[in-house]
């Protein structure tokens, strides 16, 4: 059987090649007995990496509705895979406690499918790698590092304590979103159930007692009121429309440009979106280096990480520009995305040689400024919401006793 492999040599190259064999497992020592780490594996005709009879990475993603696995599930595996390798047990008696430990049932089968490739000689992050759907290939990178390097309980302490950080920050950029979001949502509730309910019925009062002349914000209301109640499965269309037709624009390279620039820009959440990117880029700049990933492909990955073009597209210039003999700092001075404070900060990381303790602090700085954001946000918005409400529903009753004020001058 001939299978397609990619592996890394001991000096650390990409070789790619065929390979025939009676089995993934047999291929798979072949290149172990080269010196080479695998990366893939697959045989002639399949697809999908180290793929095998057994279902490989695959088989977690055939359930219809499989468990998502958070950062807070990968948290406490990483910790705990960390603590037993520490321990000296091995990566293959680990993960069998594991998968009988977590509660993710998706993860637990992909744990489970992980140690079996582990015990049939596979390396750990190439075992790893068989998930992409649940391991980043940061976190995929990470694992090899610490494996290559014989700190592979090192690099799963980093990974962690990385993990953890994301999920803070995530947990921070939820926190900000969720107070306005909850009180456009009650007031859009409120504003439906006032225009369906209330307002029809005063509406035929006004009938009943002759009024026929109305201003034009209650003719406005009714006019809403009298739509609502018959076209009222339209209300979503627009919703729906608009988030479709994001997300086929975002399809595009030029439109995901516009998009990014656009997410960037927006009043009072623009720049806590721009500080928890960086937040993120920089801190999974600081680990990888820190765990010994080259700094291109540090740098690559964090450019991936930062899910945004623009600031993608700078990580990308200083890879750039550093393979060609740049500093680092003189590349991030140059362009306005990054502070001053910044660039002066991996100078002097890069004249001291202690870049990763210095891409760290930058990653703690936009980590601060962006809980001093957030708590802005949170004293700015809660007044504004506040006067946005009274006014909307302010209208809205307006609108109904104005005419009624009206009507009784007429009597008086």
């Amino acid at each position: 059987m001939i299978f397609k492999y990619k592996a890394r040599t001991a000096t650390g190259l990409i070789s790619t090649g065929t390979r025939e064999a009676a089995s993934e497992n047999a291929a798979v020592s072949w290149m172990r007995e080269q010196g080479w780490s695998p990366i893939s594996i697959e045989a002639s005709g399949n697809a999908g990496p180290l793929s095998s009879d057994k279902g490989g990475g695959r088989s977690w993603g055939g359930d219809l509705f499989p468990q998502k696995v958070t950062l807070k599930d990968k948290n406490v595996l990483f910790k705990q895979m960390a603590t037993m390798v520490n321990a000296g047990i091995t990566i293959a008696a680990t993960m069998d406690l594991l998968s009988a430990q977590v509660e993710n049932k998706t993860l637990s089968k992909s744990i489970a499918e992980i140690r079996d490739a582990v015990s049939s000689g596979v390396t750990t992050a190439a075992a790893f790698a068989r998930h992409p759907k649940i391991f980043t290939s940061l976190e995929i990178a990470l694992i090899r590092a610490g494996e290559e390097g014989g700190v592979l309980d090192v690099s799963l302490a980093r990974l962690a304590t990385f993990v953890e950080a994301q999920y803070a920050l995530q947990k921070k950029i939820k926190s900000a979103m969720m107070y306005p979001s909850v009180i456009v949502f009650f007031t859009l509730v409120t504003l439906i159930v006032l225009c369906v309910g209330i307002v029809p019925l005063f509406k035929k009062a006004f009938v009943n007692i002759g009024v026929k002349q109305m201003p034009l914000l209650t003719s406005i209301v009714f006019g809403i009121s009298d739509f609502l109640k018959v076209y009222w499965f339209l209300l979503p269309i627009p919703f729906i429309a608009a988030f479709i037709a994001v997300k086929q624009v975002n399809k595009t390279t030029e439109g995901r440009k516009v998009l990014d620039r656009m997410k960037l820009r927006f009043p009072l959440m623009g720049d806590i979106i721009f500080k928890s990117i960086m937040a993120r880029a920089f801190r999974t700049f600081a680990t990888l280096v820190t765990a010994g990933v080259s700094i291109l492909d540090a740098i690559e990955m964090s450019a991936g990480v930062a899910d945004n073009y623009v600031i993608g597209d700078a990580f990308r210039t200083m890879r750039e520009r550093a393979q060609n003999g740049v500093m680092l700092s003189i590349t991030i001075k140059e362009q306005k995305l990054f502070p001053a404070m910044v660039a002066h900060m991996v100078a002097v990381g890069e004249e001291t040689g202690q870049v990763d303790d210095v891409l760290s602090k930058v990653a703690d700085w936009y980590d601060m400024e962006l809980d001093e954001r957030i708590k802005a946000l949170t004293s700015i918005i809660e007044p504004i919401m506040i006067v946005f409400v009274g006014l909307v529903v302010g209208l809205v009753v307006a609108s109904v006793f104005v005419p009624i004020i009206q009507a009784m001058q007429q009597f008086m």
